[in-house]
């Protein structure tokens, strides 16, 4: 759990990236085309970023006047969402004051993610936690919202907009930092020798992959250990893999056709670098040093490889599931007119190093592959996640 290595290694936003964003007008959302992207400024902020040392008890902000409660998610079939979900329930628990109204699956379409919302307002919804999938079409729904009282907090992705004018605020973790810390580690990994290194993203032009390899780019160009370090990617273009296992499959093995030397691939999914593993293996390839955030099934497949193939290193930040119990206390604190100075803006941990002894990567064989060991959760609950 997070718990176990919390704090170990959060680290700051790249400086470059600080000054760029202050020469610029940056603006955040997804772009259909990267150079239109310009990293969006609540991640280079400093005043909204924190680490996981930060963080408080939800007990802090119950109060006492009884309080409507919600979760309305865009999409909520994957593994993620129904860890986040059993985390938001969780929190939830420990006030006796919040009541927890139905869950919202948009099922990934923006209509009824919006109808869910206002369906939620509509049953007295008080604090109102949610991942805006639909991006900025969601924000004139969540003005509403929040101008109607409720104390409304998207997190993760952002959907644009401007806090205490379109919703309360906005959580989630710091993607540029992602980025530079496993260039990072990549790099030492590597040692003097380098290599060449590919970055996965996820769907296409979406902010976090886009947020993220401004985060790489900007590590490898400016610590002098990333000197012999090559990014195949066209610049500041994440290769599309969807976050799915076997997109990214298909992907690497067209990638590993095109590339005769792979030696690292960084990537933000633990769950989609299952794929890109087999695909190393069916083309006979050696595994490369290795980056995502943690899943149960990346860990198992290091532990399964690691004696045959000793150059294969991983390394994984947390999958931050719990990221959403920080949005629910700050709509629960702002409902309840409570002062909240917990963070914003999360620099997430290292939670598994392969190179680090006290960070080995954990392989639960009583769990699915899909797990997020990380989640504040325990093992029983994590196993009745995905029955």
């Amino acid at each position: 759990m997070i718990s176990r290595s919390i704090a170990r290694r959060a680290l700051a936003v790249p400086a470059a990236l600080l000054m760029a964003c202050a020469a610029v007008s940056c603006a955040g959302g997804p772009f259909s085309e990267p150079a239109a992207f310009q990293v969006d400024p609540v991640y280079l902020d400093p005043k909204l970023s924190g680490s996981v040392d930060q963080l408080k008890p939800i007990t802090d902000f119950c109060g006492e006047r009884p309080i409507k409660v919600a979760l309305a998610d865009g999409v909520g079939d994957n593994a993620f969402r129904k860890t986040a979900r059993a985390e938001f329930e969780d929190e939830v628990s420990k006030c006796p004051n919040l009541e927890l109204l139905p869950y919202a699956d948009g099922q990934g379409n923006p209509q009824k993610a919006i109808s869910d919302i206002k369906a939620l307002v509509a049953l007295g919804v008080d604090a109102l936690v949610v991942f805006p999938d639909a991006g900025p079409a969601l924000l004139p729904t969540l003005r509403e919202a929040f101008e109607a009282g409720v104390a409304v907090v998207p997190y993760t992705a952002s959907p644009g907009g401007t806090p205490g004018v379109d919703y309360t605020t906005f959580v989630g973790h710091n993607t540029v930092t992602d980025g530079g810390v496993w260039a990072r580690w990549v790099c030492t990994a590597l040692g003097t020798e380098g290599g060449n290194a590919v970055f996965l993203g996820g769907t296409p032009g979406n902010a976090q992959s886009l947020s993220e390899i401004h985060g790489i780019e900007d590590e490898l160009a400016n610590n002098p250990d990333c000197k012999n370090v090559t990014l195949l990617n066209e610049p500041g273009t994440p290769i599309d893999t969807g976050w799915n296992p076997a997109q990214t499959q298909r992907v690497v093995a067209g990638l590993l056709a095109k590339h005769p030397k792979i030696d690292a691939v960084i990537t933000d999914s633990g769950d989609g670098s299952l794929g890109g593993i087999r695909a190393f293996l069916q083309a006979g390839r050696p595994l490369p040093v290795w980056t995502a955030n943690d899943n149960n099934g990346f860990a198992c497949a290091y532990v399964d490889n690691k004696a045959k193939q000793p150059q294969f290193q991983i390394v994984a930040v947390t999958s931050r599931t719990w990221i959403v119990r920080l949005a629910l206390r700050k709509a629960v604190a702002a409902a309840q007119g409570i002062p909240e100075p917990e963070p914003d803006i999360v620099n997430v941990p290292i939670v598994w190093d392969s190179l680090d002894p006290e960070l080995p990567p954990r392989c639960e064989r009583d769990l699915p592959s899909s797990a997020v060991t990380s989640a504040e959760l325990s093992t029983d609950k994590l196993a009745e996640i995905y029955r």
